[in-house]
């Protein structure tokens, strides 16, 4: 009769750390990028030209990878509270590495206009590649941080 107690006991303390557990992973944030170190710093353009070459090395290199990226902003898109920095070659419609920004970042991100020359950190999400060659190929970034403004 010994054991039912401590069956009841386990039970209980599996369940308790079960709950713990769930609470902390659903109240979870990310971390702010300003505070974090980059692995990499590159050029806008050396990064698409990268990706271009072969977008499945380049992938894996900077695959859960912290990038700040510098270039010349081709444009800034507004969509429903979010902010886009697009870097890139300003002169043609040719590829280029969108920056989805943290939303404490949005307003630094609106006051960009084409032409200027940022540093922008962020986490690499992935690549969009166009096979028609019309559009330009994109890699992305997201909960970008301005790192600084020339």
């Amino acid at each position: 009769m010994r054991k039912k107690p401590l069956i009841i006991t386990g039970i209980v303390l599996v369940l308790g750390a079960a709950g713990i557990y769930a609470y902390r992973e659903y109240n979870r944030t990310n971390v702010n990028l300003v505070e974090v170190a980059p692995d990499f710093t590159v050029e806008a353009t050396a990064l698409v030209d990268e990706f271009l070459a072969n977008d499945s090395v380049a992938y894996n290199k900077y695959r859960n990878k912290i990038l700040v990226v510098q270039g010349i902003v081709k444009g800034v898109d507004r969509v429903d509270g979010d902010c886009t920095v697009v870097l890139g070659d300003t002169v043609e419609m040719s590829s280029s590495v969108r920056c989805l920004l943290d939303s404490a970042h949005v307003a630094a991100g609106s006051a960009f206009r084409r032409g200027n020359r940022v540093t922008i950190k962020g986490a690499i999400t992935g690549f969009k590649k166009d096979d028609t060659g019309l559009l330009g190929s994109d890699v992305e970034l997201t909960r970008c941080v301005v790192e600084e403004k020339k």
